[in-house]
């Protein structure tokens, strides 16, 4: 797209927005999840990292250069092609988000605000670079559209390691710790489907027919995954969940993001089919079994599901469906699985060596998680002085 163009320009801001819904649906989706104690602090947390990534940007811009120009505040905020910048901080705020979901009901907000600040300058950035800003990934032919590796492996496997070194929350595998609102979660699904639409086919530089075409793949690929989690759920429970449904949804929408724009319809349910699957594979199967604390299955979901978004990409990448991918963009398979393997393990590793560093590292300054007498009470009213609930 060209930034000269009104009708581009018109749809950059439209898809900034859209991808701005993406926030306050995570907040919401993560809540409804939630015990009733914890749901103030469950939604407080994306919004944190939201206006932490924004401000941080704003203010040393120049400390992080996604090799899209010069990093500088003028380049944020006036120069060059702004609507993009701000969409890298959206998305990093995007992945921030999404790791609060793995920790949630026992981290202190101050780590929190600590460790996502030293993350998004460590970890997002350098793999924002590598993937969307010309880094090494990039030269060595790895696609990523709209954030599969970038945003969702990084955030899942990062959701992962932190959990782990924090430790689950107290009696978890023990007590039952149902979700609050469900209906809150629909809410929240229903607005990151809506914003996907933007942060997806709003990321790439190219023409409005790809566009379109990222737009038809979001919604095939989301609707095959929700139906493939529905499916099988009902054959293992003999009851089809809510629940599930929309978390299939949201595997979907995982999967497709690093392939919308190269991939046509029929591949797009493929994706969606296998999002869907291996998602409710891990998350019903391999967590309990591994018996680690993912409080809302941020791995499952995200680093599962982006990982095989990655991987599929290269399998589906096609030519005929991208027209700008006829300049030498997609080397075809099977240069373009391995690359797209390459990318993904260096995305893992990268992510999870750093996360372990940072959470090992700033324990040592600030203690990780709340004391057991505030969990019992409830992060609401220890951390915020407040009560999501008047019973």
């Amino acid at each position: 797209m060209s930034d000269s163009s009104s009708s581009p320009m018109a749809w950059l801001l439209i898809a900034t927005t859209l991808t701005l819904l993406t926030i306050p649906g995570v907040a919401l989706f993560y809540a409804g999840m939630v015990r009733r104690k914890n749901v103030l602090n469950t939604l407080a947390l994306p919004l944190l990292a939201l206006v932490l990534v924004s401000f941080c940007w704003l203010v040393g811009a120049g400390a992080v250069d996604l090799g899209v120009g010069s990093g500088s505040l003028a380049d944020l905020g006036l120069g060059g092609t702004p609507l993009r910048r701000v969409s890298l901080v959206l998305s990093g705020a995007l992945a921030l988000a999404l790791v609060a979901g793995g920790i949630v009901e026992r981290t202190r907000c101050s780590f929190f605000l600590l460790f996502g600040l030293c993350w998004v300058l460590l970890v997002y950035g350098p793999l924002a670079h590598s993937l969307w800003g010309g880094g090494w990934l990039v030269s060595i032919g790895s696609l990523d559209f709209a954030g599969g590796a970038v945003v969702h492996v990084s955030a899942g496997v990062t959701a992962l390691v932190a959990a782990i070194l924090i430790g689950p929350r107290k009696g978890y595998g023990r007590t039952e710790m149902r979700p609050n609102n469900l209906p809150l979660s629909v809410c929240g699904a229903g607005l990151m489907w809506v914003g996907w639409c933007g942060f997806a086919s709003g990321q790439g530089s190219g023409s409005m027919a790809t566009v379109t075409g990222a737009f038809l793949a979001i919604q095939a690929s989301a609707a095959a995954a929700a139906l493939a989690w529905t499916a099988v759920e009902w054959v293992q429970r003999e009851k089809p969940t809510v629940l599930g449904t929309v978390s299939g949804g949201v595997a979907g929408l995982v999967a497709i993001a690093p392939a919308a724009g190269y991939v046509g319809p029929l591949s797009a349910l493929v994706i969606g089919i296998g999002a869907g699957g291996l998602c409710y594979m891990v998350v019903n199967f391999v967590k309990p079994i591994l018996g680690y604390d993912d409080s809302l299955d941020v791995f499952g979901m995200h680093a599962v599901g982006g990982t095989w978004g990655m991987i599929a990409t290269g399998l589906f990448a096609s030519t005929a469906v991208n027209p700008d991918g006829s300049d030498g963009l997609f080397y075809g398979y099977p240069y373009q699985f391995f690359v797209q393997c390459v990318a993904v393990l260096a995305v893992w590793v990268f992510a999870g060596g750093m996360t372990y560093l940072l959470v090992k590292g700033l324990s040592a300054v600030l203690c990780p998680r709340v004391d057991v007498e505030a969990e019992i009470m409830g992060l609401d009213l220890t951390q915020h002085g407040e009560k999501g609930y008047s019973n």
